[in-house]
């Protein structure tokens, strides 16, 4: 994990518990910050530090580094994922990047002079899915969309609950890995996501939707962040072939999801028969869950 790190990022964080690692944010000429059992502290060369005094300072230089570590050496490879503002480690660590985006032909076509990365760092925490599968999928598959503010734990409970359908209905599925941040699939490593789980990576959700249910005949598919008209297409034309859909999409709470002229049409539809809303204080919580209908069913 975080190989592609500067040594005396690694020689720091050795001093910290992998588990409860979360983020690591580097910032060019300022002190390195990091999200560790849900607060931020200071990164300094023995752990954490309250204080900025004594802590470490990234550079510009090593934030390009990293990124070209990360890319395994080759930035043209990784072409694609900066196009869309990250890129993704090889156990699934997510790393955004800000600095100058470069634009042809109206497009984002890469990310120069990179001055910020934020490390998402992936866990497998095994059960933290169990209120949503007992709620929503004892009695058989239903369509799910979980909502969320960033980083409550969605992903993590997507990969969870891949597992448990795996392990428990023993149907086929297939996870649609945009980011490679659910499953986190290498040729040589993958957080569990069940034994009958196929992952498609760093594919759109309409290429891979479409060809996933012509090619793999999949009985689910859960994919991540579903956000724009092409996406929420993809999900419709997926769950109308007669493949369940379980997804998760950014989301401030219940309100934000009826609101949004974006997903109307899923709603009017009735794409979803369970909504999911994360708690926005504790990460991973069911705060409630939604019917259809949006009539709240569950409170956590």
């Amino acid at each position: 994990m975080l190989d592609f790190l500067n040594q005396k990022y690694i020689d720091a964080l050795s001093y910290l518990n992998e588990k409860y690692l979360y983020e690591l944010r580097l910032r060019a000429g300022k002190p390195v910050v990091v999200n560790y059992k849900g607060k931020y502290s200071y990164l300094c060369e023995r752990g954490l530090s309250e204080t900025a005094a004594g802590s470490l300072t990234a550079a510009c230089a090593e934030l390009e580094e990293i990124v070209f570590r990360a890319s395994e050496f080759s930035v043209y490879s990784v072409t694609e994922q900066l196009r869309q503002g990250f890129l993704t480690g090889n156990l699934g660590e997510r790393i955004g990047l800000a600095g100058a985006f470069v634009y042809e032909d109206g497009k984002t076509f890469t990310v120069k002079e990179i001055t910020s990365l934020n490390i998402r760092i992936p866990h497998e925490v095994l059960g933290c899915a169990d209120t949503v599968y007992a709620r929503c999928l004892q009695n058989g598959l239903q369509n799910i969309l979980l909502i969320s503010a960033p980083g409550r734990g969605k992903t993590t409970i997507l990969r969870d609950l891949s597992r448990q359908i795996c392990q428990k209905q023993i149907v086929n599925v297939l996870i649609n890995d945009e980011r490679n941040e659910i499953a986190a699939a290498s040729r040589d490593f993958t957080l569990d996501t069940g034994a009958f789980c196929d992952v498609v990576r760093y594919s759109y959700k309409r290429d891979a939707l479409t060809a996933a249910v012509r090619a793999m005949r999949p009985d689910v598919i859960i994919t991540d962040e579903i956000a724009g008209a092409e996406d929420i297409a993809a999900v419709i034309d997926c769950a109308r072939s007669g493949v369940h859909v379980i997804a998760s999409a950014h989301m401030k709470d219940i309100g934000s999801l009826r609101s949004s002229e974006i997903f109307r049409s899923l709603l009017t539809e009735g794409i979803f028969e369970r909504y999911v809303a994360l708690d926005f204080d504790e990460i991973g919580k069911v705060a409630a869950i939604y019917d259809a209908a949006l009539q709240c069913v569950y409170r956590g």
